[in-house]
Parts: structure tokens; C-alpha cells; sequence
């Protein structure tokens, strides 16, 4: 049998890495002449290649304010799954799920698919770190007891895979591949640097910029002829903004709202922070690498300590430890020719998380548990 048709199931449509890694995901499956149906919600399809292989079931934002958003979309695409499926043939198609499998790993198994789930975060630290940590406990409870019957589990880690490993019973099909994030390693670029410390992301409790913030606010004792600039939106920016009022620090942290221009802070920055309490990779981090900034990382689970492996490409910082953060910082600045040393040996391996390559590993994986008995 052969595989002709994935069905996509990412019901909640989000900017930033993830939306990147399934258009990379969606153009390499279509340019090996297989049919994607796409179900999500309100999905930017302009960066898809036009291909009569591609048909996207795409369904508005404002569903039900009664329960949270997440969940309705799930609950609504669901139901675009199981039409789906009930049109379709097991004998030459899969589902590919991106988000809230639970529901689609039980779909799947009643209609008799095949199903392969992508874990992009460590499932155990983003449930003790959670915002909401009620409902992400039943998430994980969920996981629990659903993950076993999936037919196959892609982890953007290896730190991911071993979490993962701890919540399944049947550990057999569980194959970490790096996100298909990069299109091309720039080479001997030079550019003009101010003296600019870059962190980009959502603002959540994961990104913890409340204390990259605060770390900032130290440095100024020894160190103040640096910018902070932040890139991003969330539902904590305007405490992040009312923080950096309070702590007098107004002409020296610039707040950017998300921006398809963001490469030119990459290139104007001399430092890059990632100070999440959790990850599942940190595609920001490979673009640091990939403009040549030094970089500072939390030490957390799973993915930012692979990326610099494990130190020797950048610098690591506990968790939630904002002196040393700040004191990381000083360092970097007083000792570029260290930081510019692990740049270099960061660089010669990012040809790791090159689209082509792992967009390969994901269809030969699918293709692996589509054709197992």
C-alpha cells in the first residue's frame, strides 16, 4: 500500500515557529505529490504552494465564550475530522496531528487510521509551569491515558522523547526529529551591531520575560549603555510594560509588537536571551545562531540546551535565576572574543534543523507507521 493522503488535524492556528514548521511540513509533502487536508482554524494558507493536492477545512476564531477557546476549536475541528474520515480510506491515508491529539488519537482509532501525534513541548515542566495548572494537569491525565494508542509520536527533542517516554506504556514508535525550521544557513554575513540585547516570543509565564526584565534592571548597576528589545505579543505584555514603568527602565526596553520584519533586530542585536522556564525546542534560538549572536539560555526542558549542545555553542543559566542571568550578561559584554568562539561552533552544526532535511525524516516516518503491520 502507499501512502497518498495525510490528514492534518491543528485546530488552534498560532503565529510564530510552529506556524513556520507546518508550511515547510505542508510544501514538502505536496512536492512529493501527496494530498494534505488541513484542519484548522483560520489559517494563513499564502505561504502554501498552490497544488490541487492541497484543501484546507478552515473554521472562524469567535466559537463559544463559555469554555476556552483551545478547547472549543478542538471540539469543532473534531468534527471536521470525523467527516473526514468517514470519507476516506485507511489504505492509503494517515493523520497527522499537530494539536490536542487526545481527541484525535480516539477519532483515529474508531475509524480505524493510523495515527502519528508531534509533541512540541516537555509534556511534564509545561504542566508544572503552566498558567492554568488545573487544566493542564487534565491535559497531561489525558495524555496519560491516550498517547499509548497513537501509532506513532514525533518529539521536536531528545530531551522531549525522554519525557515522554515516562507518560506511554508502549514505547516502540517514538522517534525525536528536529523542527524543519531553516531554509538556509547564512554565510559570511557582517553586520552593523548597537548595542542591543535581543529576546523575541509570546508573552507568557513560559517566556518568563518578568524575569529577564528584572535581570536587565541589575545589570544597569554595573552596565548601562545597553537596550533591552522585545519582540512579541501575549496576554501578558501590557504587566510586562506597567513592570518596566515601574522599575524606571522606559528609555531602555523597547516593546516591538510581532513583525514579519524581524530579521533586522537579529541583526542589529549583539545578544539573544531565551529565558523560558520551559521549552519543546526554541526555533528563536536557531535564528540567533544563524545571525551569528551570542547566545544566553535557561538550562530548562527539553530543547535550548541541544541547540548550543549543551554549553559549548552558548551560555546556560538556571531557571528562574535572574542575578545569574544578569551576571551571564556582564560576562558576554566583557568577553565577546568567548562569545563569539562558542557563535562559531554553534554555527558549524545548524545544518541540524534544516528544512529539507528533517521535512525528509517526518514523511519517512510517516510512511514507516503507515506501512507497519
Amino acid at each position: 500500500m502507499n501512502l497518498k493522503k495525510i490528514i492534518i488535524f491543528y485546530p488552534s492556528f498560532e503565529r510564530g515557529g510552529v506556524e513556520l514548521i507546518l508550511i515547510n511540513l505542508i510544501n514538502f509533502f505536496l512536492k512529493n505529490k501527496i494530498k494534505i487536508i488541513l484542519i484548522s482554524s483560520n489559517f494563513n494558507n499564502k505561504k502554501i504552494i498552490r497544488n490541487k493536492y492541497f484543501e484546507i477545512k478552515n473554521f472562524s476564531n469567535k466559537i463559544n465564550k463559555i469554555i476556552p477557546n483551545r478547547v472549543a476549536k478542538a471540539l469543532l475541528a473534531s468534527k471536521f475530522l470525523a467527516k473526514e474520515l468517514k470519507k476516506s480510506n485507511p489504505k492509503n491515508t494517515i493523520v497527522f496531528s499537530l494539536q490536542s491529539s487526545s481527541i484525535s488519537i480516539l477519532l483515529s482509532r474508531i475509524f480505524k487510521f493510523k495515527i502519528v501525534v508531534r509533541n512540541a513541548e516537555d509534556p511534564l515542566y509545561s504542566t508544572f509551569y503552566a498558567e492554568n495548572r488545573i487544566f493542564s494537569i487534565f491535559i497531561l491525565i489525558l495524555k496519560f491515558l491516550t498517547y499509548s494508542f497513537a501509532s506513532g509520536i514525533i518529539t521536536n527533542s531528545n530531551g522531549s522523547k525522554k519525557s515522554i517516554k515516562k507518560l506511554i506504556f508502549f514505547k516502540k514508535n517514538i522517534k525525536y526529529i528536529y523542527n524543519p525550521y531553516l531554509k538556509k544557513i547564512l554565510k559570511n554575513i557582517k553586520f552593523k551591531k548597537n548595542n542591543y540585547i535581543l529576546s523575541i516570543g509570546r508573552f507568557t509565564k513560559q517566556k518568563n520575560f518578568e524575569g529577564l526584565i528584572k535581570s536587565f534592571k541589575y545589570l544597569q548597576k554595573n552596565i548601562d549603555n545597553y537596550k533591552l528589545i522585545l519582540v512579541g505579543d501575549g496576554e501578558l505584555k501590557k504587566r510586562m510594560i506597567m513592570l518596566v514603568n515601574n522599575l524606571d527602565l522606559n528609555k531602555k526596553v523597547k516593546f516591538i509588537s510581532w513583525t514579519n520584519d524581524i530579521d533586522k533586530y537579529y541583526k542589529k542585536s549583539k545578544i539573544f536571551i531565551l529565558n523560558s522556564v520551559y521549552e519543546g525546542l526554541g526555533n528563536v534560538l536557531i535564528d540567533a545562531v544563524n545571525y551569528n549572536i551570542p547566545i544566553i539560555t535557561t538550562n530548562c526542558k527539553s530543547g535550548p540546551s541541544e541547540i548550543i549542545d549543551y554549553g559549548k555553542g552558548g551560555f546556560l543559566v538556571p531557571v528562574k535565576s535572574n542575578i545569574e542571568l544578569s551576571n551571564k550578561i556582564e560576562f558576554v559584554i566583557k568577553n565577546n572574543k568567548i562569545a563569539q568562539k562558542k557563535v562559531i561552533f554553534a554555527k558549524n552544526r545548524i545544518n541540524r534543523f534544516l528544512c529539507e532535511r528533517n521535512s525528509e525524516q517526518y514523511l519517512n516516518f510517516l510512511k514507516k507507521i503507515f506501512n507497519e503491520r
